[in-house]
């Protein structure tokens, strides 16, 4: 989860990184430039959000698993104590 969160981060500083050394050595970012990065953050931020909830979707199928492991594991112990009747 961190990596994940590591990535969308390190790609919204390197899109900021690249529009500010873009502009050279200016005092002030060009309305352009300012559009360019409010995107990136945008699109940065729909990321994480869209993180998250794969996140708790990956979290939910991965107790559904165990729940279904378990039930598999207590089906074969009943299986083995019905064959060894």
């Amino acid at each position: 989860m961190i990596r994940k969160m590591g990535r969308t981060a390190l790609m919204a500083v390197v899109v900021a990184s690249f529009l500010l050394g873009a502009t050279g050595c200016t005092k002030y970012a060009s309305p352009d430039d300012m559009k360019k990065l409010k995107e990136a953050e945008q699109a940065a931020i729909s990321a994480e959000k869209e993180q998250s909830k794969v996140v708790a979707e990956r979290q939910k199928l991965e107790a559904e698993l165990a729940a279904k492991q378990q039930e598999l594991q207590e089906a074969e112990a009943e299986l083995e104590h019905v064959k060894s009747r």
